[in-house]
């Protein structure tokens, strides 16, 4: 977005919401901005990304996925206004992840949160096809990498358990910076821990969505406290016997598309992520324990 055009969309928001905007986040398909009590997300006419929705159709897709996965009552409206699409929600009383924050609580939230969420059923089920795609791909980028080709190859072996599995309703970005922790002298009846960011909310394995979840956030308490947090949330699943299997194929999974990321779109740091992620996905992948 042309910041001229960003300045005059906020002058007539301000008009429209009778109050001053201030900027929170800017994410790779939107920019954020905050007012007491609300948060106003401001979709571009045109995609951030290829084949990423754009304009009042990202607004209105976000608001209905919010919808879906329980979350409605924090969606306030979805508009147009010049071609840009405009989410408000209100605002919820809380940070982004941060380890030193993450209660018990906060994880009993995103157990039941998780849970409730991945029981929406979707049409069709995990394609065969996509997951050897993504193996492929990831195998093609990391080329020069033994260990990369070695896992690739082991995750290979594990088709036959993933490709099938019935779809659910999934957030597929639980990052951390999509995960918010309730603030300590916020009111009581508010979620411990909330998620944000639904535009690419779709039909997927959980298994994946809980590999995300491993990757982006949990591991920020280290890879033990991971570990035990992820078996907690999985045990509260009514087919936690057949979803923990799919995690030793999916969260190797994960770490190979992180570092897939980092050497197609920040080289820079390819080295330093392959020294933090080889490591973990082969261990997750070799010391894959009972649930």
């Amino acid at each position: 977005m042309v910041n001229a055009v960003v300045t005059d969309l906020l002058r007539r928001l301000e008009q429209h919401f009778g109050h001053a905007l201030k900027p929170l986040t800017q994410g790779s398909e939107a920019r954020t901005f905050g007012t007491d009590g609300l948060v106003c997300k401001i979709y571009g006419p045109k995609p951030a990304w290829p084949h990423q929705p754009a304009g009042a159709y990202a607004a209105h897709l976000e608001a209905a996925n919010m919808s879906k996965a329980g979350l409605g009552a924090w969606v306030v409206e979805a508009f147009e206004l010049d071609g840009h699409g405009i989410l408000v929600t209100r605002r919820f009383p809380g940070h982004n992840f941060e380890p030193q924050n993450f209660t018990p609580e906060a994880l009993k939230s995103l157990q039941e949160f998780f849970c409730q969420l991945h029981q929406i059923p979707e049409m069709g089920v995990v394609s065969r096809q996509r997951l050897e795609a993504r193996l492929e791909q990831f195998g093609g980028t990391l080329h020069d990498l033994s260990e990369a080709q070695a896992l690739v190859e082991r995750l290979e072996g594990h088709l036959e358990e993933v490709a099938g599995t019935p779809q659910a309703f999934c957030h597929r970005d639980p990052h951390a910076g999509n995960v918010l922790l309730r603030d300590p002298g916020a009111p009581s009846n508010v979620p411990a821990a909330f998620l944000v960011d639904w535009v690419r909310a779709c039909p997927d394995d959980p298994a994946r969505d809980l590999a995300i979840l491993t990757t982006g956030t949990l591991d920020l308490l280290g890879e033990e406290q991971a570990l035990s947090a992820l078996r907690f949330i999985v045990r509260g699943y009514p087919d936690a016997a057949t979803l923990w299997p799919r995690l030793r194929f999916w969260v190797p999974l994960t770490y190979l598309h992180d570092m897939h990321w980092f050497r197609t779109n920040e080289p820079e740091g390819f080295e330093a992520a392959v020294a933090e992620k080889m490591p973990k996905a082969l261990r997750f992948y070799w010391e894959f324990p009972e649930l």
